[in-house]
Protein backbone atom coordinates (compact mmCIF):
# COMPACT_ATOMS: atom_id res chain seq x y z
CA UNK A 1 0.00 0.00 0.00
CA UNK A 2 1.56 3.28 -0.87
CA UNK A 3 1.39 6.60 1.14
CA UNK A 4 -0.48 9.41 -0.35
CA UNK A 5 2.76 11.60 -0.48
CA UNK A 6 4.96 8.45 -2.07
CA UNK A 7 8.67 9.87 -1.60
CA UNK A 8 10.64 12.18 0.88
CA UNK A 9 9.93 15.06 -1.93
CA UNK A 10 6.42 15.90 -0.15
CA UNK A 11 7.98 16.74 2.98
CA UNK A 12 10.93 18.62 1.86
CA UNK A 13 8.63 20.53 -0.60
CA UNK A 14 6.46 21.69 2.67
CA UNK A 15 10.14 22.37 4.51
CA UNK A 16 9.32 19.74 7.35
CA UNK A 17 12.87 17.44 6.45
CA UNK A 18 14.48 17.35 9.71
CA UNK A 19 17.64 16.43 7.85
CA UNK A 20 18.67 13.42 9.97
CA UNK A 21 19.53 11.01 6.95
CA UNK A 22 17.55 8.45 7.87
CA UNK A 23 15.73 7.88 4.12
CA UNK A 24 18.93 8.30 2.10
CA UNK A 25 20.45 5.30 4.75
CA UNK A 26 17.53 3.11 4.16
CA UNK A 27 17.05 4.09 0.79
CA UNK A 28 17.02 0.16 -1.40
CA UNK A 29 17.95 1.49 -4.77
CA UNK A 30 19.97 4.07 -3.39
CA UNK A 31 18.47 6.47 -4.55
CA UNK A 32 18.83 9.32 -2.34
CA UNK A 33 22.12 11.51 -1.34
CA UNK A 34 21.69 14.14 1.39
CA UNK A 35 22.61 17.71 -0.02
CA UNK A 36 23.02 21.10 1.52
CA UNK A 37 21.00 23.49 0.80
CA UNK A 38 22.97 26.40 0.30
CA UNK A 39 20.15 29.17 1.05
CA UNK A 40 19.26 27.44 4.60
CA UNK A 41 22.44 25.66 5.46
CA UNK A 42 21.01 22.24 6.34
CA UNK A 43 20.78 19.12 4.59
CA UNK A 44 18.13 17.62 2.56
CA UNK A 45 17.67 14.51 0.52
CA UNK A 46 17.80 14.63 -3.42
CA UNK A 47 15.59 11.81 -5.36
CA UNK A 48 17.55 10.38 -8.44
CA UNK A 49 14.61 10.05 -10.28
CA UNK A 50 16.13 7.21 -12.63
CA UNK A 51 17.20 5.03 -9.52
CA UNK A 52 13.86 5.84 -7.67
CA UNK A 53 11.13 3.28 -7.67
CA UNK A 54 8.41 5.59 -5.68
CA UNK A 55 8.50 2.22 -2.87
CA UNK A 56 7.15 4.59 -0.15
CA UNK A 57 10.27 3.34 2.28
CA UNK A 58 11.85 7.03 2.68
CA UNK A 59 8.55 8.57 3.45
CA UNK A 60 7.63 5.66 6.11
CA UNK A 61 10.47 6.17 8.10
CA UNK A 62 10.59 10.11 7.99
CA UNK A 63 10.45 11.55 11.73
CA UNK A 64 9.72 15.38 9.65
CA UNK A 65 5.78 15.13 8.55
CA UNK A 66 4.36 12.71 11.68
CA UNK A 67 5.67 11.01 14.86
CA UNK A 68 3.26 8.54 16.58
CA UNK A 69 5.25 8.92 20.21
CA UNK A 70 1.97 7.16 22.14
CA UNK A 71 2.51 4.56 19.76
CA UNK A 72 6.36 4.04 20.41
CA UNK A 73 6.35 4.21 23.70
CA UNK A 74 3.64 1.68 24.47
CA UNK A 75 5.27 -0.73 22.09
CA UNK A 76 8.88 -0.10 23.29
CA UNK A 77 8.62 0.62 26.81
CA UNK A 78 5.11 -1.23 27.99
CA UNK A 79 3.09 2.24 27.97
CA UNK A 80 2.47 5.86 27.32
CA UNK A 81 4.85 7.51 29.92
CA UNK A 82 3.83 8.89 33.04
CA UNK A 83 6.44 11.75 32.59
CA UNK A 84 5.18 14.13 29.82
CA UNK A 85 8.90 16.03 29.88
CA UNK A 86 11.00 13.07 30.34
CA UNK A 87 9.64 9.85 28.57
CA UNK A 88 9.69 6.64 29.75
CA UNK A 89 12.59 5.31 32.32
CA UNK A 90 14.41 3.24 34.24
CA UNK A 91 16.79 5.51 36.06
CA UNK A 92 18.01 8.73 36.14
CA UNK A 93 21.89 9.49 36.57
CA UNK A 94 24.33 12.02 37.03
CA UNK A 95 28.00 10.98 35.49
CA UNK A 96 31.39 10.64 33.97
CA UNK A 97 34.21 8.89 32.23
CA UNK A 98 36.81 7.77 34.53
CA UNK A 99 39.82 8.07 31.56
CA UNK A 100 40.46 11.78 32.76
CA UNK A 101 41.92 12.31 29.00
CA UNK A 102 38.69 11.28 27.56
CA UNK A 103 36.33 13.12 30.05
CA UNK A 104 38.09 16.66 29.49
CA UNK A 105 38.50 16.07 25.91
CA UNK A 106 34.77 15.06 25.59
CA UNK A 107 31.95 17.78 25.81
CA UNK A 108 30.15 16.62 28.62
CA UNK A 109 32.20 14.06 30.57
CA UNK A 110 32.74 11.94 28.04
CA UNK A 111 30.17 9.70 29.20
CA UNK A 112 29.31 8.84 26.08
CA UNK A 113 32.34 8.02 24.88
CA UNK A 114 33.38 5.86 27.72
CA UNK A 115 30.46 3.61 27.41
CA UNK A 116 30.74 3.03 23.60
CA UNK A 117 34.16 1.90 24.45
CA UNK A 118 33.20 -0.32 26.79
CA UNK A 119 30.69 -1.94 24.73
CA UNK A 120 32.96 -2.39 22.04
CA UNK A 121 35.85 -3.47 23.68
CA UNK A 122 33.12 -6.20 26.26
CA UNK A 123 31.74 -7.65 23.05
CA UNK A 124 28.68 -6.26 23.55
CA UNK A 125 28.70 -4.23 19.64
CA UNK A 126 30.60 -4.35 16.90
CA UNK A 127 30.74 -0.81 15.96
CA UNK A 128 28.82 2.41 16.11
CA UNK A 129 27.80 4.82 14.54
CA UNK A 130 28.67 8.00 15.40
CA UNK A 131 29.91 11.64 13.49
CA UNK A 132 33.47 13.31 13.20
CA UNK A 133 34.07 16.70 11.60
CA UNK A 134 35.75 15.31 8.02
CA UNK A 135 39.30 16.38 7.76
CA UNK A 136 39.31 17.46 4.18
CA UNK A 137 36.90 19.63 5.23
CA UNK A 138 36.17 20.20 8.88
CA UNK A 139 33.76 22.79 8.41
CA UNK A 140 31.43 19.77 7.44
CA UNK A 141 30.28 16.13 9.90
CA UNK A 142 30.95 12.98 8.91
CA UNK A 143 28.59 10.23 9.82
CA UNK A 144 30.76 6.49 10.22
CA UNK A 145 30.72 3.55 11.71
CA UNK A 146 33.13 3.79 14.09
CA UNK A 147 34.89 0.12 14.63
CA UNK A 148 38.23 1.14 16.77
CA UNK A 149 38.83 2.94 20.09
CA UNK A 150 40.78 5.53 18.29
CA UNK A 151 37.92 6.35 15.88
CA UNK A 152 35.15 6.28 18.77
CA UNK A 153 37.28 8.83 20.84
CA UNK A 154 37.82 10.84 17.04
CA UNK A 155 34.13 11.65 17.43
CA UNK A 156 33.76 12.60 21.16
CA UNK A 157 32.29 16.07 21.32
CA UNK A 158 29.25 17.93 20.05
CA UNK A 159 28.95 19.19 16.88
CA UNK A 160 26.58 22.56 16.49
CA UNK A 161 25.72 21.79 13.10
CA UNK A 162 23.15 19.85 10.72
CA UNK A 163 24.40 15.91 10.94
CA UNK A 164 22.72 14.08 8.38
CA UNK A 165 23.56 10.85 10.64
CA UNK A 166 20.88 8.22 9.51
CA UNK A 167 23.17 7.73 6.19
CA UNK A 168 25.34 5.46 7.79
CA UNK A 169 22.49 3.15 8.49
CA UNK A 170 23.66 2.17 5.00
CA UNK A 171 26.61 0.32 6.27
CA UNK A 172 25.03 -1.38 9.29
CA UNK A 173 22.78 -3.24 6.94
CA UNK A 174 25.26 -4.16 4.47
CA UNK A 175 27.41 -5.61 7.72
CA UNK A 176 26.60 -8.51 10.19
CA UNK A 177 26.55 -7.85 13.86
CA UNK A 178 25.33 -5.91 16.52
CA UNK A 179 25.85 -1.62 16.69
CA UNK A 180 25.07 1.35 18.77
CA UNK A 181 23.39 4.39 17.27
CA UNK A 182 24.51 7.90 18.63
CA UNK A 183 22.70 10.80 17.48
CA UNK A 184 19.61 13.39 18.29
CA UNK A 185 16.32 12.85 19.18
CA UNK A 186 15.13 13.54 15.36
CA UNK A 187 17.86 10.74 14.19
CA UNK A 188 16.71 8.01 17.10
CA UNK A 189 13.07 8.87 15.83
CA UNK A 190 13.83 8.21 12.77
CA UNK A 191 15.70 5.31 13.43
CA UNK A 192 12.71 3.96 15.23
CA UNK A 193 10.51 3.76 12.19
CA UNK A 194 13.14 2.41 10.07
CA UNK A 195 13.19 -0.81 12.63
CA UNK A 196 9.58 -0.77 12.29
CA UNK A 197 9.86 -1.24 8.77
CA UNK A 198 13.06 -3.54 8.38
CA UNK A 199 13.77 -6.40 10.90
CA UNK A 200 17.19 -6.67 9.53
CA UNK A 201 18.32 -3.32 11.28
CA UNK A 202 15.74 -3.90 14.33
CA UNK A 203 18.13 -7.01 15.06
CA UNK A 204 21.59 -5.41 14.17
CA UNK A 205 21.22 -1.95 16.77
CA UNK A 206 21.65 -3.17 20.09
CA UNK A 207 21.71 0.63 21.86
CA UNK A 208 19.91 3.54 20.55
CA UNK A 209 22.17 6.91 22.43
CA UNK A 210 20.70 10.16 22.15
CA UNK A 211 22.18 13.46 22.82
CA UNK A 212 19.62 16.12 24.47
CA UNK A 213 18.69 18.80 21.95
CA UNK A 214 16.82 21.80 22.16
CA UNK A 215 17.78 23.31 18.77
CA UNK A 216 20.36 22.55 15.90
CA UNK A 217 21.94 25.59 13.89
CA UNK A 218 22.47 25.80 10.16
CA UNK A 219 26.34 25.92 8.66
CA UNK A 220 26.21 30.18 8.52
CA UNK A 221 26.45 29.99 12.34
CA UNK A 222 29.64 28.88 12.41
CA UNK A 223 30.85 30.60 9.65
CA UNK A 224 29.66 33.46 11.51
CA UNK A 225 31.45 32.33 14.17
CA UNK A 226 34.22 32.21 12.40
CA UNK A 227 34.35 35.51 10.47
CA UNK A 228 33.91 37.30 13.90
CA UNK A 229 37.57 36.00 14.10
CA UNK A 230 38.89 36.98 11.04
CA UNK A 231 38.54 33.65 9.68
CA UNK A 232 37.68 32.50 6.18
CA UNK A 233 35.83 28.88 6.11
CA UNK A 234 38.63 27.62 3.42
CA UNK A 235 41.49 28.65 6.21
CA UNK A 236 40.15 26.26 8.84
CA UNK A 237 42.09 23.20 8.88
CA UNK A 238 40.74 21.81 12.27
CA UNK A 239 37.41 22.98 14.22
CA UNK A 240 37.03 21.14 17.40
CA UNK A 241 33.35 22.52 18.87
CA UNK A 242 33.96 21.16 22.35
CA UNK A 243 36.37 19.86 24.93
CA UNK A 244 39.30 21.22 26.96
CA UNK A 245 37.15 21.32 30.27
CA UNK A 246 33.49 22.35 30.92
CA UNK A 247 31.87 23.70 29.89
CA UNK A 248 34.42 24.00 27.49
CA UNK A 249 36.08 25.57 24.41
CA UNK A 250 35.71 26.27 20.68
CA UNK A 251 38.95 25.30 19.26
CA UNK A 252 40.33 26.40 15.79
CA UNK A 253 43.43 26.27 14.01
CA UNK A 254 44.20 27.19 10.85
CA UNK A 255 46.49 26.12 7.80
CA UNK A 256 48.93 28.65 7.95
CA UNK A 257 49.00 27.03 11.96
CA UNK A 258 47.35 29.82 13.71
CA UNK A 259 45.13 28.29 17.15
CA UNK A 260 42.58 30.04 18.56
CA UNK A 261 40.56 28.86 21.53
CA UNK A 262 36.75 30.38 22.45
CA UNK A 263 35.16 30.09 25.63
CA UNK A 264 32.22 28.18 24.56
CA UNK A 265 29.44 30.32 26.17
CA UNK A 266 30.89 32.87 24.15
CA UNK A 267 30.85 30.81 21.08
CA UNK A 268 27.32 29.88 21.60
CA UNK A 269 25.93 33.27 22.04
CA UNK A 270 26.62 34.02 18.40
CA UNK A 271 24.23 30.75 17.42
CA UNK A 272 21.32 32.11 18.27
CA UNK A 273 19.76 34.03 15.09
CA UNK A 274 20.88 31.08 13.07
CA UNK A 275 18.67 28.35 14.20
CA UNK A 276 17.05 25.46 12.09
CA UNK A 277 13.66 26.39 10.73
CA UNK A 278 12.10 23.14 11.47
CA UNK A 279 13.76 22.94 14.77
CA UNK A 280 11.29 25.14 16.08
CA UNK A 281 8.33 22.37 15.62
CA UNK A 282 10.47 19.83 17.83
CA UNK A 283 8.53 18.25 20.79
CA UNK A 284 10.93 15.72 21.83
CA UNK A 285 14.49 17.92 23.45
CA UNK A 286 15.76 14.13 25.62
CA UNK A 287 15.13 11.25 22.68
CA UNK A 288 12.36 9.88 24.38
CA UNK A 289 12.86 6.96 22.08
CA UNK A 290 16.27 5.84 22.65
CA UNK A 291 17.71 3.20 25.12
CA UNK A 292 19.63 6.14 26.52
CA UNK A 293 19.68 9.69 26.40
CA UNK A 294 22.27 12.00 27.79
CA UNK A 295 23.60 15.87 27.69
CA UNK A 296 25.41 18.46 29.79
CA UNK A 297 24.68 18.35 33.19
CA UNK A 298 22.94 22.38 34.11
CA UNK A 299 22.84 21.18 37.59
CA UNK A 300 23.94 24.30 39.72
CA UNK A 301 25.93 22.30 42.77
CA UNK A 302 27.42 20.32 39.63
CA UNK A 303 28.36 23.55 37.88
CA UNK A 304 29.56 25.77 40.95
CA UNK A 305 32.54 22.96 41.55
CA UNK A 306 32.99 20.79 37.80
CA UNK A 307 35.32 21.92 35.95
CA UNK A 308 36.02 18.80 34.05
CA UNK A 309 32.86 17.76 32.46
CA UNK A 310 29.59 15.36 34.05
CA UNK A 311 26.73 14.46 31.99
CA UNK A 312 23.01 13.49 32.88
CA UNK A 313 22.43 10.20 31.46
CA UNK A 314 18.36 8.44 31.76
CA UNK A 315 17.97 4.57 30.94
CA UNK A 316 14.61 3.83 29.38
CA UNK A 317 15.37 -0.18 28.88
CA UNK A 318 16.42 -3.10 31.60
CA UNK A 319 19.14 -3.51 28.47
CA UNK A 320 20.36 -0.02 29.01
CA UNK A 321 20.04 0.07 32.69
CA UNK A 322 22.46 -2.99 32.69
CA UNK A 323 25.07 -1.60 30.37
CA UNK A 324 25.07 1.79 33.39
CA UNK A 325 25.51 -1.17 35.80
CA UNK A 326 28.33 -2.89 34.40
CA UNK A 327 30.34 0.24 32.99
CA UNK A 328 30.41 1.89 36.31
CA UNK A 329 30.98 -1.67 38.60
CA UNK A 330 34.14 -2.21 36.10
CA UNK A 331 35.38 0.83 36.53
CA UNK A 332 34.57 2.78 33.00
CA UNK A 333 32.85 5.55 34.31
CA UNK A 334 31.30 6.76 37.43
CA UNK A 335 27.52 7.29 37.79
CA UNK A 336 25.35 8.86 41.06
CA UNK A 337 21.51 8.96 41.08
CA UNK A 338 19.62 12.05 39.95
CA UNK A 339 16.62 12.50 40.93
CA UNK A 340 13.90 13.36 38.17
CA UNK A 341 12.91 16.49 39.84
CA UNK A 342 16.42 17.80 40.12
CA UNK A 343 17.65 16.86 36.14
CA UNK A 344 14.30 18.51 34.64
CA UNK A 345 14.51 21.62 37.27
CA UNK A 346 18.43 21.89 34.88
CA UNK A 347 16.80 21.06 31.19
CA UNK A 348 14.17 24.28 31.21
CA UNK A 349 14.23 23.51 27.30
CA UNK A 350 12.48 20.11 27.45
CA UNK A 351 9.36 21.80 29.35
CA UNK A 352 9.76 24.73 26.74
CA UNK A 353 9.67 22.60 23.54
CA UNK A 354 6.19 20.85 25.35
CA UNK A 355 4.16 22.98 26.68
CA UNK A 356 4.55 25.79 24.04
CA UNK A 357 4.54 23.53 21.58
CA UNK A 358 0.89 23.92 20.50
CA UNK A 359 1.52 28.41 20.30
CA UNK A 360 4.32 27.70 17.90
CA UNK A 361 2.35 25.01 15.39
CA UNK A 362 -0.27 27.64 15.95
CA UNK A 363 1.36 30.53 14.81
CA UNK A 364 3.06 28.19 11.57
CA UNK A 365 -0.35 27.58 10.73
CA UNK A 366 -1.19 31.33 10.54
CA UNK A 367 1.70 32.14 8.32
CA UNK A 368 0.05 29.46 6.04
CA UNK A 369 3.18 26.71 6.76
CA UNK A 370 2.85 23.11 7.14
CA UNK A 371 3.69 22.08 10.91
CA UNK A 372 4.40 18.03 12.03
CA UNK A 373 1.41 15.92 13.49
CA UNK A 374 2.77 14.30 16.78
CA UNK A 375 0.61 11.89 18.69
CA UNK A 376 1.85 13.08 21.43
CA UNK A 377 0.64 14.17 25.33
CA UNK A 378 2.17 17.94 25.95
CA UNK A 379 1.89 20.21 28.88
CA UNK A 380 -0.70 21.76 29.95
CA UNK A 381 -0.04 25.54 28.34
CA UNK A 382 0.37 28.38 30.71
CA UNK A 383 -0.87 32.55 30.29
CA UNK A 384 0.91 34.05 27.59
CA UNK A 385 2.11 30.83 25.91
CA UNK A 386 -0.10 31.26 23.02
CA UNK A 387 -0.55 33.75 20.21
CA UNK A 388 -3.63 36.13 20.53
Amino acid sequence: MKHRHETIEWVVRHHLCTGCGVCAGICPRDALEMTIDERRGCYVPRIDAERCTRCGLCYEVCPGDQVDFKGFSAALFGDVPEDVALGSYVGSYIGHAIDEDIRFNSASGGLVTSLLLFALEGGLIDGALVTRMRRDNPLRPEAFIARTKGQIISAAGSKYCPVPAGVALKEILASEGRYAVVGLPCHIQGLRKAERRLDILRRRIRYRISIACSLDYSFAGTERFLGSLGIAPEQVEVLQYRGRGWPGSVFVRTRDGRETTVAYPDFYKTLGPYSLRRCTLCSDMMGELSDLSCGDAWVPEVMETDQTGSSFVISRTPEAEELLENAASRGAVELSDLSVGDLLASQGHALFKKRKLKARMRLFRLCGQRVPSYRQKLLRPIPGDYVN
